[in-house]
């Protein structure tokens, strides 16, 4: 199977800090079990710069999201970055972020700037166990934090930024996925339950792979960019340890159409050969998006199309 080739990426991840306020007991970056082999730091304005200068010049349709390993709004130049990027065309903007910084005046300027969306990570409906898996964090003081966004998003008559919610689903919090769900999807354009992985896991299965392997999406649609300009292979490198490129060095579309790491990937992913390849020989994650089932179903009155693959649930709402 081949994948077809496209000459820029439709989907950039821009990690404008790898810094958190957080310490979520399973992060694959800041936890204590995590083994973080780059130094903390935040993106440098010739590098977003440089980055937004490019894309000016796209024309195609691209979605930038400006997170990563950290947590967004603690960049100090996020506003700047957003309202720049916000002119320029054919560009999706959003980020995910924990909610803990989140205050009146942001809720105000990410409405009023028009942002396309915003992904929370809100592990449970529970404090004690939500501030438990997310250390340093407080349920309460997020939840305030998104509701007052949600009433801002009606005092200014707006859609936007479409709202979504993750969850782990750590086993001690199965039980609380239910309330999850209808507490967050009537606000949401959807909801999603990942799958736990332990830390510096990248499998969704043990034992005989229950699928046909197929090339790696990522690999066709997605491109990292590190804190420090590094291009890594895809958002699963939290270590940007497969360096494709390098930013300002080069061009986005230099490293997409010519970086030899990522043509050694491509090949090596259509030829259904990945064993010898760092990060992808034990990786599960080009499965994650495949349904294993695909239902219309109806929550606390809203309709919604529930999808389960090997990596989520996703709830995601019918308008």
């Amino acid at each position: 199977m081949t994948e077809k080739k496209i000459n820029f990426p439709g989907e950039i991840i821009l990690e404008i800090t790898n810094a958190c306020n957080l310490r979520c007991r399973y992060c694959h970056f800041h936890s204590l079990q995590a083994v973080r082999r780059r130094k903390i730091g935040y993106l440098p304005r010739n590098i977003w710069e440089k980055v937004l200068r490019e894309l000016e010049e796209q024309k195609d349709a691209v979605t930038l999201m400006t997170h990563g390993a950290g947590e967004p709004l603690l960049h100090p130049d996020l506003l700047e970055i957003l309202q720049r990027a916000r002119r320029i065309p054919n560009l999706k903007l959003g980020f995910m972020c924990n909610g803990m910084l989140l205050n009146d005046e942001w809720s105000r300027r990410l409405v009023e700037l028009q942002v396309d969306f915003i992904a929370f990570s809100i592990d449970g409906t529970d404090p004690v166990t939500h501030d438990f898996f997310r250390h340093k964090a407080n349920l309460s003081r997020i939840e305030q934090n998104v509701f007052s966004l949600i009433r801002e998003k009606e005092r200014q008559g707006s859609a936007l930024p479409q709202l979504s919610f993750n969850m782990v689903s750590y086993p001690e919090i199965e039980h609380q996925v239910p309330g999850y769900v209808n507490k967050w999807l009537p606000y949401a354009c959807g909801v999603n339950v990942s799958r736990f992985r332990p830390v510096g896991s990248r499998r969704l299965w043990n034992g005989a792979e229950p699928l046909e392997f197929r090339p790696c999406p990522l690999l066709y649609r997605q491109m990292v960019i590190g804190a420090d300009g590094r291009v890594g292979l895809c958002c699963e490198d939290i270590n940007l340890e497969v360096q494709a490129g390098s930013i300002p060095g080069d061009s986005i579309k230099t490293i997409w159409n010519h970086s030899p790491v990522l043509g050694k990937y491509r090949r090596h992913h259509e030829n259904g050969d990945v064993k010898g390849l760092a990060l992808c020989r034990d990786c599960h994650i080009w499965a994650g998006n495949i349904p294993i089932t695909d239902q219309e179903v109806i929550i606390e009155g809203v309709r919604a199309r529930l999808t389960t693959t090997h990596a989520y649930q996703a709830y995601q709402k019918i308008f």
